[in-house]
């Protein structure tokens, strides 16, 4: 079982690389599971509804969205490729905001199932003023998005942080995001063919 993970700030285009990688897979008669976080099955998609419209404090979330975690995985069944949309490195990206609280996520990251640790995570990386561009083109944003929006450089600096930290044998790779939606997902083959996940 291969593990990949996709990560980035909202607007990164992470949904629409997700989409052409499962293309890619069904064309290549490669067996996946995709799923995403949190949330990625019908009783998990009740909590994430529960959380994105919710007042929780930042120790309450980061305990919500391991405990959805968690159950995630005990769930998933077994197979060629698991690609989650946002896994731990969100929870440190987004809930981290002092030492105590990156103790504690890293901590709870050390619980997870060896198997579901990734063995590459993409990370979509976008500059400001292309976030914000993207942002305008955007009809709808949820609650997070709002609330996290003028975060953009705590989080950033978070990501650049979990990036370095080592977290099994899994490698962290960061893509320029303002590259085309096919140049990324070329670079995102690639990459997967250089790990030799796929030939």
């Amino acid at each position: 079982m291969k593990v990949i993970s996709f990560e980035g700030f909202e607007y990164s285009g992470k949904s629409t690389q997700i989409k052409l990688l499962k293309k890619y897979f069904i064309k290549n008669n490669i067996k996946s599971t995709f799923t995403r976080e949190p949330g990625g099955n019908k009783d998990l998609e009740k909590i994430r509804n529960v959380i994105l419209k919710s007042n929780f404090n930042n120790l309450s979330l980061i305990m919500f969205f391991f405990a959805s975690r968690f159950a995630l995985i005990s769930s998933i069944k077994k197979n060629d490729f698991i690609v989650f949309d946002r896994f731990f490195d969100s929870t440190y990206a987004y809930q981290k905001y002092n030492s105590k609280e990156k103790k504690l996520i890293i901590s709870l990251i050390k619980l997870i199932d060896k198997n579901f640790i990734p063995k590459i995570t993409f990370y979509l990386k976008l500059d400001k003023k292309n976030l914000i561009r993207r942002k305008d083109k955007r009809l709808y944003s949820n609650k997070f998005d709002k609330k996290y929006f003028g975060q953009f450089s705590r989080i950033q600096k978070n990501y650049e942080e979990i990036s370095k930290i080592k977290i099994g044998e899994r490698k962290f790779v960061a893509i320029d995001a303002s590259l085309s939606a096919n140049e990324v997902h070329d670079k995102i083959i690639l990459n997967l063919k250089k790990c030799k996940l796929i030939k």
